[in-house]
């Protein structure tokens, strides 16, 4: 593992990566045609068929196919928006028990660096991912057109289409806040003894513009200008890292309030002992995550089975096991309250991943220039 990247796991160069020294002495010719050539001997699996071939797969003997496949391709790469200890190693683990043969490689972060380190990549033609997910990750992906469609037996348990849906919630720390002083409405909001103990993170998919587009979609953009005006005055505190990482930091005591979180990290927090707790502001926020396979997978066999097992029942229980929300329809979440009509909540904005990509840059930029510039 490289320390520059510490975010991947049991990485190795793929093929078609010329060394420095040779290349000097190339063409550029001869450099652009190893290059193609490597890249299309990488994107065929090892029995000759294409990653269409194998994500399109319906024989009676697919899974036998795809196991032979994957035995001889030995990992998959997953690029993911999941928190690492939460439930992305629960789910490693797991589907490495089940298939021992692969090993699961995987880089988090948010569906921003997430695309931005594909299309990286893929302008470099060197295809390292073989599955991706987030709120809106697979849809830059395949407005880039590099997204590939896929056929799973698992597909015909979910039939309004498969995703994962998280709503996002007022986070506080129990020992700073008592439970009957938690602000309640977005106008409790403005109370002034709230003037520079709140806090939020930057971040397009879990934060401060996230905030900014569901106030938009919900008062309206006039109105939600207003309000935010008010809201500015109270000199919120500004983080670059994640939703998770800013829970963290209430939970350590730093704010007493975030304003934009998971509500089942803080259920997950709570549960291992942590002062934290989460309170819904409706209409409360819900965006969609989804999973998809690239269009020049290098693994495919190895991609297929792993998005199988994480659609399938057995996957979906990892998710409900972690205290995450699992999309399968048959698998309910552990705790009830984290969902619409489980008693804690009703309204909620669902904001599908095009609309987060369509209307995300128009928060992102109101975001930076009213609270960060």
């Amino acid at each position: 593992m490289r320390k520059s990247d510490p975010h991947i796991f049991g990485g190795r160069r793929s093929a078609g990566i010329i060394n420095k020294r040779q290349s000097s002495k190339w063409s550029i010719a001869e450099f652009v045609l190893a290059m193609t050539l490597a890249a299309f001997f990488q994107l065929q699996s090892l029995n000759g068929a294409s990653v269409e071939d194998v994500a399109l797969l319906k024989a009676a003997d697919r899974q036998k196919i795809l196991v032979e496949g994957a035995k001889k391709e030995g990992k998959l790469s997953f690029y993911t928006t999941l928190i690492v200890e939460q439930v992305v190693r629960p789910l490693k683990d797991a589907f490495e028990k089940e298939y021992p043969f692969i090993q699961v490689e995987f880089f988090r972060g948010n569906s921003d660096r997430i695309t931005q380190r594909l299309f990286a990549e893929y302008q470099a033609k060197r295809y390292a991912v073989d599955v991706v997910d987030g709120s809106s990750t697979t849809t830059m992906v395949q407005r880039a057109g590099y997204l590939q469609k896929f056929f799973s037996p698992h597909l015909a348990e979910y039939p309004a289409g498969v995703s994962n849906v998280y709503f996002h919630t007022l986070g506080y720390n129990t020992r700073m806040v008592k439970p009957n002083e938690v602000p309640r409405t977005y106008e409790e909001l403005l109370n002034p003894r709230w003037k520079g103990q709140m806090i939020w993170s930057t971040g397009r998919g879990g934060g401060g513009p996230l905030f900014v587009g569901n106030l938009f979609q919900t008062m309206g953009e006039t109105a939600g200008k207003v309000y935010l005006q008010k809201l500015k005055a109270q000199n919120i505190a500004k983080s670059t890292a994640s939703a998770r990482q800013v829970l963290d930091l209430v939970i350590a005591g730093e704010y007493p309030l975030v304003l934009v979180i998971f509500n089942h990290h803080a259920y997950i927090s709570k549960t291992a002992g942590a002062p934290s707790e989460w309170l819904p502001l409706e209409p409360v926020a819900a965006t969609i995550s989804t999973i998809g396979l690239p269009k020049f997978a290098p693994h495919p066999h190895a991609a297929l089975l792993f998005l199988d097992f994480v659609i399938s029942k057995r996957g979906q229980k990892i998710f409900q096991l972690s205290n995450y929300l699992p999309s399968h329809p048959e698998m309910p979440a552990i705790q009830a309250d984290l969902k619409p009509g489980g008693g804690r909540f009703k309204r909620v904005n669902y904001m599908n991943p095009e609309v987060q990509f369509d209307k995300g840059n128009e928060w992102v930029e109101y975001f930076q220039k009213n609270f960060v510039q």
